[in-house]
């Protein structure tokens, strides 16, 4: 039996985000009503990691799958996602979604269960971060829990510059702002460093 997955798109460029949907319902793999697709535009530009935890509260299903707006998904994908959260112990965790960025290592992409949460501190991107290190702290703890794999099948084009070598535009890319980047990273080494708690 599938299991009903709430789809979470953070929106900085609208069209990308548009693209992404149409993707969504032609690439799942699995029947349109057994998902649903959530967009919310970041106008106020608070970050990935809020925006994630708005979209979560607004999910109505405990599957929650995240994608950026500058990904196509590619046919099968959340089934082959879904196929591969049952590898997990009692068949929940967090899934990594094949995006071409670091392979196996870290979740760019995911598909995650809600009951992660109270082992995670209750947000999938820990909302001190904007951007960056989000997917390094949630893969970290994932796997160090046991409940982490990767989905080689559940391919995602992922359309982000540094793939193709190019700069990140401070406009589409606002994470990528050097200011943005050193506080996540300092953020980051800082949390891992205290049992993944902010001082």
């Amino acid at each position: 039996m599938i299991r009903p997955v709430s789809v979470i798109i953070p929106v900085i460029r609208p069209e990308g985000a548009e693209r992404c949907r149409d993707a969504i319902f032609d690439n799942a793999g699995i029947p349109s009503d057994t998902f649903e697709v959530l967009a919310l535009e970041d106008k106020e530009r608070i970050g990935v990691a809020k925006m994630v935890a708005a979209l979560t509260e607004q999910s109505s299903y405990d599957l929650v799958c995240f994608l950026a707006d500058d990904t196509i998904p590619q046919p099968d994908f959340l089934l082959n996602a879904l196929l591969a959260m049952d590898r997990l112990p009692d068949e929940w965790g967090l899934v990594g979604l094949n995006d071409g960025f670091h392979g196996e290592e870290l979740a760019t992409h995911w598909l995650a269960d809600k009951r992660l949460l109270p082992l995670i501190g209750g947000e999938f991107f820990h909302t001190g971060y904007y951007h960056c290190f989000t997917d390094d702290e949630l893969t970290s703890r994932c796997k160090a829990l046991g409940r982490y794999v990767w989905a080689e099948d559940a391919k995602i084009l992922h359309l982000h510059p540094m793939l193709s070598g190019r700069s990140t535009n401070r406009e589409e890319y606002p994470g990528y702002i050097t200011e943005n980047f050193m506080h996540d990273q300092v953020l980051f080494h800082v949390r891992r460093r205290n049992g993944w708690k902010t001082p």
